[in-house]
C-alpha cells in the first residue's frame, strides 16, 4: 500500500474515532442539543439544562385534579454518566442523532411516592341521597364515581424501564373507577317524594328533657329508610349516655319516675311510632310504658331503653321514606315522605277493652287517725289499670278498605304506697 493511502486511512481511522472524543452532531438527549461539545462539557450542559433538583412533575387525577412533586421526591436520579457514554460512537452511526436519559431509581422514595400519589388522589365513592328543603321538597344530591390509582401501571409510565425519551412534566394518573352503590338516576326515578305522614307532641321547652328530645330528633332527621329495610331506633340513636351529651331527666322505671341519662327520649319514639303507623309501616318491635304519658293517648306510646327495649318499624312500602324531624319551641314534629296514594287515608285508633280500678287504700290507712286528720275524700284518687288495642284503618274515598289491630298495651293499675 502506497504511502498516501496510509495516510489517507489515519485520516479516515481519526475522524471516525472523534465520536469518541467529542459529541457528534446533531446528537440530542431528551431535546438537549450537545453537538460538538466534549464529553465534560455535554455533562456540564446536560447537569444544567436538566436542573433536577427545581425540576417538577405534576400528576393529574380525576376531573382535572392535580399535583405538582419534586422530582427528586419521586425517587428518579438522573445517570448523567451512563447516558453520555452511550454517545460516544464512530463518525458511521452519525446518522443516529437522538438518544435517551438513562435514571437511576431510588427504589424507597419510589414506593413513598407511589403510596402518597395513591391516597391523595384515591376517592370513595358517594352514594346519591335524598335532601329535603326548607319548603319540604324532595331533591336529589348526586351521586359519585370513586376512584383507585393503578399503582402497577403508574410505576410503569413514571419509571418505565429506567429510561425516558422524553422527560415527562405532566403525567395523567391510571384509574380504577368504583360505581356508588346508589346512583343519582336510581333515586330520581322515585321522585316525586311527599309528606305521607306527620304526628306532633308537645313538651316543656328550655329544659334538659327538651335538650335530650333534641338530641335524639337530630339523629333521626333525614334518615332515608329503604323498602323492606326495618328501622332500629336504638341503633340509630345509640346509647343514651352523658359521653353522647345526653343529660339527666325524668325516667319512667316501672311505675317510679326516676332521673336519669336520656329522658325524654321516649317522647321521640313514640311521636316517630305514630308518624310511621300513619304512613303504612309495619310493627316489628314495639313496648308501651309502665304507666299512661300525658303526651300521647293511651296505646300510642313506644318506650325505648338502649339493649332492652327498642322500636323497630319495617317500610313495608314499594319506595323509600324520608324522616323529617324538628324540635323546637315545644312542639316535636315528625314528617313522613314518600310516594303519596291519591285517595289513600290511614287513620289510627285505640279502643279501651278493659279498666281495671286501683285497689282501694286499706281501712287501717283510711280509718280515723290513720288519716292524720284528713277526710277519706281528701285522699288523691288512684289510677285504674288499663287494656287498650290499637287498631289501623286504611280509607279510600271514604270506604274503610282494610282494618288490622296492631297491638294491645297494658297499662297497670297505681298501686297506693305505704304511709
Amino acid at each position: 500500500m502506497k504511502r498516501h493511502h496510509w495516510i489517507l486511512l489515519a485520516v479516515l481511522v481519526c475522524i471516525s474515532l472523534s465520536g469518541y472524543l467529542v459529541v457528534l452532531p446533531g446528537t440530542q438527549v431528551c431535546g438537549i442539543k450537545l453537538d460538538w461539545l466534549s464529553f465534560s462539557q455535554a455533562a456540564l450542559v446536560l447537569e444544567e439544562a436538566l436542573s433536577w433538583e427545581t425540576r417538577s412533575l405534576e400528576v393529574v387525577g380525576l376531573d382535572g385534579d392535580s399535583e405538582q412533586y419534586q422530582m427528586v421526591s419521586v425517587g428518579i436520579i438522573p445517570d448523567v454518566e451512563n447516558t453520555l457514554k452511550a454517545l460516544r460512537r464512530p463518525l458511521w452511526l452519525i446518522s443516529k442523532s437522538r438518544y435517551p436519559l438513562l435514571f437511576h431509581v431510588d427504589e424507597q422514595r419510589k414506593a413513598l411516592w407511589l403510596h402518597e400519589v395513591a391516597e391523595r388522589f384515591s376517592q370513595d365513592p358517594i352514594d346519591a341521597s335524598f335532601k329535603i328543603s326548607q319548603d319540604d321538597r324532595v331533591e336529589v344530591t348526586k351521586s359519585r364515581p370513586g376512584v383507585l390509582v393503578n399503582i402497577d401501571a403508574l410505576a410503569g409510565r413514571a419509571f418505565g424501564d429506567e429510561k425516558w425519551t422524553e422527560i415527562p412534566g405532566q403525567i395523567y394518573l391510571p384509574l380504577v373507577y368504583i360505581e356508588p352503590k346508589v346512583t343519582t338516576e336510581q333515586l330520581e326515578s322515585y321522585l316525586p317524594l311527599e309528606v305521607i305522614s306527620s304526628y306532633s307532641t308537645y313538651y316543656e321547652d328550655r329544659n334538659d328533657r327538651a335538650y335530650n328530645i333534641s338530641l335524639a330528633s337530630a339523629a333521626l332527621d333525614g334518615l332515608t329508610i329503604d323498602p323492606g329495610q326495618v328501622l332500629s331506633f336504638n341503633h340509630i340513636t345509640g346509647p343514651r349516655s352523658k359521653e353522647k351529651g345526653y343529660r339527666k331527666a325524668g325516667v319512667f322505671i316501672g311505675d317510679q319516675v326516676v332521673d336519669d341519662y336520656g329522658g325524654g327520649v321516649c317522647q321521640v319514639s313514640t311521636t316517630l311510632y305514630v308518624a310511621l303507623l300513619k304512613a303504612g309501616f309495619e310493627v316489628v318491635e314495639q313496648y308501651n310504658h309502665g304507666m299512661p304519658v300525658s303526651y300521647v293517648p293511651l296505646g300510642l306510646d313506644a318506650t325505648v331503653a338502649y339493649d332492652i327495649l327498642d322500636l323497630k318499624m319495617m317500610n313495608s312500602l314499594d319506595t323509600p321514606c324520608i324522616l323529617k324531624i324538628r324540635a323546637q319551641d315545644g312542639c316535636l314534629t315528625v314528617k313522613v315522605f314518600g310516594k303519596k296514594d291519591p285517595g289513600l287515608v290511614i287513620e289510627i285508633e285505640t279502643r279501651v277493652v278493659k279498666e281495671v280500678p286501683a285497689q282501694p287504700v286499706s281501712d287501717e290507712v283510711t280509718a280515723g287517725d290513720g288519716m292524720n286528720g284528713k277526710d277519706a275524700e281528701d285522699t288523691p284518687k288512684l289510677r285504674s289499670g288499663f287494656m287498650v288495642e290499637t287498631w289501623r284503618k286504611y280509607i279510600r274515598e271514604g270506604n274503610v278498605v282494610k282494618t288490622e289491630k296492631l297491638n294491645s298495651s297494658w297499662y297497670p293499675p297505681e298501686i297506693p304506697k305505704s304511709p
